[in-house]
């Protein structure tokens, strides 16, 4: 108990580096009494420690975060809207769809990247036609990597058709992602379009993840 109640009281304390520690540590103590003061904490007028708190309540995993993480994901600094987007994902929990879905839209690759890997956590299909679109128009490759990431996480059918047009995607790593997310969803319309790429890709990983999500589609 002194432990938590120091680490509490150190969020007050004048030195923002103070309070940036004393926020990581109540995340990794993981102890739902220091969901309020973490909530607090996103207010915080230094980034660090805000960053800090949202990432701490994402470790907590309370969804008494819920609110005040969706109204993170609009803060005015990119690397908070970074750390608030997993930690909903974290939670889980499907009040977050909303935000997360609108973040999706950030003007920054990596709060893009995030909110569309914590929509695959939270897995509601829901969110396909938003991460289908993500998937195949999105500039940054990283980005729509884990739209097709997500994608196979939430194993919704209607995503398929626009898995396959990713097949063709201009990176490897999009074209892996594609692939395997496509074993997981099952669905029989992958089988031909996956046994061309396990034989003609340029790229040994992808041509290998290919050949596993037919293995998975034949086996089901």
């Amino acid at each position: 108990m002194p432990i938590i109640n120091d680490h509490i009281r150190a969020l007050k304390d004048e030195s923002p580096r103070v309070r940036q520690v004393a926020a990581s540590a109540l995340g990794n103590m993981g102890d739902p009494r220091a969901i309020d003061p973490l909530i607090e904490a996103l207010k915080d007028e230094d980034v660090m420690v805000r960053q800090a708190a949202a990432s701490a309540l994402g470790h907590i995993g309370d969804p008494r975060a819920v609110e005040a993480l969706t109204v993170a994901l609009k803060d005015k600094d990119w690397s908070v809207r970074w750390q608030a987007a997993p930690a909903l994902g974290s939670i889980g929990d499907s009040r977050a769809l909303e935000a997360l879905t609108e973040a999706l839209k950030d003007e920054d690759v990596m709060v893009r990247r995030q909110a569309a890997l914590a929509l695959g956590r939270i897995s509601d299909i829901r969110t396909t036609e938003q991460l289908t679109d993500l998937a195949s128009k999105d500039e940054d490759r990283w980005v729509r990597e884990a739209a097709a990431e997500s994608l196979g996480r939430i194993g919704d059918p209607h995503a398929v058709d626009h898995l396959i047009e990713a097949l063709k995607d201009d990176h490897y790593g999009v074209r892996w992602r594609a692939a395997q997310a496509l074993g997981e969803i099952g669905d029989p319309r992958a089988i031909e379009p996956l046994t061309h790429l396990a034989s003609k890709d340029e790229s040994e990983a992808v041509r290998k993840t290919a050949a596993g999500a037919l293995d998975k589609l034949r086996a089901s």
